[in-house]
């Protein structure tokens, strides 16, 4: 596709009511889904309108459709002064804000350059087969491959799994690496930046991103607790904590330059560095506006290369249960079944905790607060999509659960970029129980690396699809797990996943009420009311 529908237009209401109709008209027959196509005409509309308050509703644009790397591209130029759109002030914060921290597949970036505003929007275009299916295909695909082969070549099985196998999945596990360094790096620095101004940082901005992360940080500590009991610790089960290897732990977390973390792949530093440029850029202001367009056009680059590293992933997952089948590790895969058990109760137990501590302080019926998160839970557990329950979602906690509509979208515009719980319990469970279970000599300082990479990552984790898979891929390398357990942790993840992203929205929602109306910004009647 490559087509421009209007070559040059004013900003005025009947100009872009008429453009918005046409871009409707081209994304239906598009190969993107609906809610992207929805998500991306709010957008556009939301861009120019805010161009017009800018500049002038005689302000010339054009816009122009094409394929970008088997993605759809939506250019936007519009000729003025400079004029950033994502900008936004706590007092400003729109619809856009939020719905750039939860969109999974949809990427936007500005830049001005030659005199004029260039806003670009990159979709991913659907996909024919749905991700959990393709990977359930993997497997199945493995499992025969592996038993043919067998059957075939009973004397060379090994020797196929270690010579020829062995060195494929290796080779995409360095690949989704160096995606998780890009990706993680543009997830802190960029989701910083776009709180739009340093102002943000006040009073209310400090007390959600505390409250945010204390919540995240207990999680953790409270699924690490629950875990320890049935880990086996190494060293001759010595259960004092060795001061010098705690000590390590904390110097480590500090890089000795800015480039080791990189080429040593280091996930913990990247984060720090990662913050420090996005908190260093917020705080220039306008002054950081071509260093954060080159950092927007870095991470569109890391997001589409991750969905088409991600488009493999079933082959890879098959790849490697077919070289443990060859390798006769099926019992090894046949005992993370009762890893499920432990993250799904894990997750229901912070569901369950969670609405009663809001029913409680809150006074409202547990019956009538559920019901009104269940639509958007609903959602989001069949989708696997916090972006799919958007709309559901803004509307569920501004007309149900009555939290004022200024406070709404910025605290679900912080939660989305730090706010995940559902993560805290799965890497925290799938890290200890696979240490566990492939032998890896635990001490207690090993298990501290676990919990705070398990927090941190909670946090980092890029809101695309596939980030959870660079997420875990961090995690073992890290701890030192093989990648034979990551390729069964990404097939059962595959599974959680859309537990674990109904768990984040119901959760966030819940906290994001709780911590409104500790600001006077619920309206409590409107809460206690049925639907």
């Amino acid at each position: 596709m490559d087509k421009t529908i209007q070559e040059k237009f004013s900003l005025d209401q009947k100009s872009i009511a008429q453009t918005i109709e046409q871009t409707e008209q081209i994304l239906s027959t598009a190969n993107i889904d609906k809610n992207d196509a929805l998500r991306l005409n709010l957008f556009l509309e939301e861009v120019m309108l805010k161009y017009r308050d800018a500049l002038s509703d005689e302000a010339l644009a054009s816009l122009r459709f094409s394929s970008f790397f088997g993605s759809l591209r939506v250019s936007l130029r519009i000729r003025g002064n400079s004029f950033n759109p994502f900008e936004e002030k706590e007092s400003d914060i729109s619809v856009m804000g939020s719905l750039m921290a939860n969109s999974e597949t949809l990427d936007m970036a500005w830049r001005y350059r030659g005199g004029a505003n260039l806003v670009t929007f990159t979709v991913a275009k659907k996909q024919k087969i749905n991700q959990l299916l393709s990977i359930l295909i993997g497997i199945v695909s493995g499992v025969v491959i592996a038993f043919a082969v067998k059957t075939l070549f009973p004397g060379s099985a090994m020797d196929i799994a270690t010579k020829v196998i062995y060195p494929v999945t290796n080779a995409f596990t360095g690949l989704l690496c160096v995606m998780a360094t890009l990706m993680c790096f543009g997830s802190i620095a960029l989701g910083i930046v776009r709180l739009g101004d340093i102002s943000t940082f006040s009073t209310v901005g400090k007390k959600m991103i505390h409250s945010f992360l204390m919540v995240a940080f207990i999680l953790t500590l409270i699924n690490t607790a629950w875990l320890v009991p049935g880990m086996k610790f190494g060293f001759s089960n010595k259960m004092a904590i060795d001061f010098y290897d705690f000590w390590k732990i904390i110097i480590d977390f500090v890089p000795n330059n800015i480039l080791s973390p990189i080429l040593e792949f280091n996930s913990v530093h990247i984060v720090i560095i990662g913050a420090m440029f996005g908190i260093a850029m917020l705080k220039m202001g306008r002054k950081a506006d071509r260093l954060t367009e080159i950092f927007d056009e870095a991470n569109t680059v890391a997001v589409l290369s991750n969905t088409y590293l991600n488009r493999f992933i079933p082959i890879y997952v098959g790849l490697m249960i077919c070289s443990q089948i060859l390798s006769d590790q099926r019992s090894l895969i046949q005992s993370y079944s009762k890893l499920i058990l432990i993250v799904a109760i894990g997750e229901a137990v912070t569901i369950i905790v969670y609405t009663l501590v809001v029913c409680r302080r809150l006074k409202v019926g547990i019956r009538i607060f559920m019901r009104k998160l269940l639509p958007a839970f609903m959602i989001s557990l069949s989708s696997a999509s916090v972006g799919a329950a958007f709309s559901t979602t803004i509307d569920t906690m501004i007309g149900d659960l009555g939290v004022d509509d200024s406070f709404a979208p910025l605290a679900y515009n912080l939660g989305g970029i730090l706010f995940r719980p559902g993560y805290c319990i799965v890497f925290t469970a799938c890290s200890l129980f696979t240490a566990n279970l492939v032998g890896i000599e635990v001490t207690w300082a090993w298990l501290l690396a676990a919990f705070l990479l398990s927090f941190i990552l909670s946090v980092a984790t890029p809101p695309v699809i596939g980030g959870t898979t660079v997420c875990f891929s961090i995690l073992f390398s890290q701890l030192g797990i093989n990648a034979q357990s990551l390729s069964i942790i990404i097939s059962i993840n595959a599974v959680l996943e859309f537990l674990t992203v109904a768990v984040n929205n119901y959760c966030l929602q819940c906290q994001i009420t709780l911590l409104g109306n500790s600001l006077g910004k619920v309206n409590l009647e409107r809460l206690r009311q049925r639907v």
